[in-house]
């Protein structure tokens, strides 16, 4: 696996896992005390996750879409 491959997967891998322990947070929240302002708070976290997810996914579109093809246009099969 290259390294690019790597730091994307750890980029995308960090907010996901942020987003999971928040939801579980703000979950709770709601259940054990019903604190709305401290629920709203854990899920602004969220969605600044989700914000974070979707400017590495935008980078990763534009870095394949200059990449030069190495396959000369073909469609090949993928998995």
């Amino acid at each position: 696996m290259s390294s690019d491959t790597q730091r994307l997967l750890h980029d995308v891998r960090n907010p996901l896992n942020n987003i999971s322990v928040n939801a579980e947070l703000g979950k709770l929240t709601l259940e054990r005390t019903g604190d709305v302002e401290k629920a709203s708070a854990i899920f602004e976290r969220i969605l600044q996750e989700c914000r974070r997810c979707d400017t590495v996914l935008t980078e990763l579109r534009d870095h394949l879409s200059v990449e030069p093809r190495s396959d000369s246009g073909s469609q090949g099969e993928r998995n």
